[in-house]
């Protein structure tokens, strides 16, 4: 698998490309650029499976990189690199479905661990369209699942680079505009539900429906079942007319839904994409389509959404983080995480009742309470890999409410409870003592806090006051100490010189080290041997 790394500070890109272990995750180097223009020529030439993009840059930032790479690549996986102070650049690019984001400086572990996920999520992808290209596997699908070879080709042409046209219907082909339609069925409860085997038959039964309803309308159409996800319907519209309008097809569709909940017990969802002027781009009206059916996370199913939106995310979602976001690290930094979820919770509340609302309002407001919770375990306690928190940036494509985001951050502050509250001061305690008895076993090595953090992946910070506490002093004092009375010995059972006593306790100078051997004792070496 191909990556593609965007990074406009050489010695920077470098050091990231030195820190992914390519033999071991299976990678290779496709390609590097300093600036998303760069960047937009590499990318049609390597075709990368996975792109690693800083945020700020020269000419074309990482945000317009990804805006326009993810209509030519829509498959590719995109990962940001920022610092804490850019993520106003973090929170945007998220909306562009980023599948995370590393801070600076990178740490080696965190970043392993995401590619290793992205690579097995690629390859799960992967080997579900290679079984999907073997004839016998297809047919054995179109069987049981009642897929025609033209649902195969119509997905593939919004889930593939390179699409044929052959075969396409005529209507669709000689249009001049363009939109997507994407349709989801959400069953009443339980005991509606169609059993596995009914299932084909409700969804032939929305699809037959919505057929027939936009027959009524003098525009061309194309409907089928989406060979990938068995749940989605997906629609074409097309028109040889200037533009398709929206505003009748929206009308229809939404009578549509109401009588198929009415006669067929079914809710059903659907989002509407934007009207496109080329068949290539109809790809990203689809992907519209997906993105405004999220917004069943707000309003319930049982709607018709388009992508249109009305105030930015952050008009709607800063008023509400202005004072809280103060509030909820105050909540964390005490430990207090069940009030913490609590006024998480009437975020989203007031944010659901805002008549401005959108879903990416609340992916939104979901990315800054992420971001609080890992401010807070790396600044204030341990250095946590992202992984510790569980999936950073959740997907929510799944949801069917709101309040089901709740339960994730509720999950998220268990693992970090479970970490700080039961193993935070233990775990800590357990690394002090290893810590001394490496101390007092190789005192001549180099011996920082730096060193103490990157080999416990422990903050610096918290360990200092942490040590100060359990033995007494600071870990410096007592590594100076370690050394001082170890040079003591040296000075009183051999004859070495004070030079050599100075290096083998750690100390390349012998005047400094003198100079900290007397403010230990209040004499000189030489005065102390005599």
């Amino acid at each position: 698998m191909k990556v593609l790394i965007v990074e406009d500070e050489p010695l920077l890109r470098e050091g990231l490309i030195r820190k992914i272990d390519w033999k071991t995750l299976g990678l290779t180097l496709a390609g590097e650029a300093g600036d998303g223009f760069e960047a937009m020529s590499q990318l049609v030439a390597c075709q990368p499976d996975i792109v690693l993009t800083d945020v700020r840059m020269p000419g074309m930032d990482g945000l317009q990189f990804i805006n326009q790479a993810r209509v030519l690549f829509p498959n590719a996986k995109f990962v940001i690199i920022s610092g804490f102070n850019e993520f106003e650049y973090v929170r945007e690019a998220l909306l562009y479905h980023v599948k995370d984001y590393l801070l600076k400086p990178i740490d080696k572990e965190k970043l392993h661990v995401l590619l290793a996920g992205l690579v097995e999520e690629l390859r799960t992808e992967r080997q579900q369209e290679a079984d999907l290209s073997k004839l016998t596997a297809l047919d054995e699908m179109i069987r049981q699942s009642h897929l025609q070879p033209l649902d195969f080709q119509l997905t593939h042409l919004i889930t593939e680079q390179d699409t044929h046209l052959d075969g396409l219907p005529f209507e669709l082909v000689c249009g001049s505009s363009f939109a997507g339609v994407s349709v989801r069925i959400v069953y009443l409860n339980e005991s509606s539900r169609f059993k596995e085997n009914e299932e084909p038959l409700a969804r032939f039964a929305v699809q037959n429906s919505i057929e027939n309803a936009l027959a009524a309308l003098p525009v061309a159409f194309v409907a089928f079942k989406h060979a990938y996800h068995s749940e989605e319907i997906v629609v074409f519209l097309a028109t040889q007319r200037s533009t398709l309008e929206l505003g009748s097809i929206v009308e229809t569709l939404t009578q549509t839904v109401g009588w198929i909940r009415q006669h067929l017990g079914l809710i059903v969802s659907i989002g509407v994409g934007g009207v496109k002027g080329e068949l290539t781009l109809l790809r990203l009206s689809c992907m519209e389509a997906r993105k405004a059916l999220q917004n069943r996370l707000l309003f319930g199913g049982g709607n018709v959404y388009t992508d249109a939106v009305g105030h930015s995310p952050a008009a709607v979602v800063f008023p509400l983080l202005h004072q809280a976001e103060r509030g909820l690290t105050a909540l964390l930094a005490d430990g207090q995480h069940r009030e913490f979820l609590e006024y998480a919770s009437e975020l989203f509340h007031t944010l659901a009742e805002s008549p401005e609302a959108r879903y990416e309002h609340v992916e939104y407001l979901y990315t800054e309470i992420i971001h609080i919770l890992r401010k807070h375990a790396a600044k204030t306690s341990f250095e946590l890999p992202n992984w510790n928190l569980g999936t950073p940036i959740a997907s929510l494509e799944s949801f069917t409410d709101w309040r089901d985001i709740i339960s994730i951050i509720e999950q998220q502050l268990h693992r970090l409870s479970s970490v700080l509250d039961c193993g935070a001061e233990r775990s800590c305690d357990d690394i002090i003592e290893s810590v001394q008895q490496y101390v007092r076993q190789h005192y001549n090595e180099e011996l920082s806090l730096q060193w103490v953090s990157d080999k416990y992946y422990i903050h610096p910070n918290y360990f200092s006051k942490r040590f100060k506490h359990i033995v007494g002093i600071s870990y410096n004092d007592y590594v100076t100490r370690v050394r001082i009375d170890r040079s003591k010995e040296l000075l009183k059972t051999t004859t070495l010189k004070i030079a050599r006593i100075s290096q083998l306790v750690g100390y390349e100078d012998q005047s400094y080290f003198c100079n900290v051997f007397k403010k230990v004792t209040g004499v000189s070496p030489s005065a102390y041997r005599t």
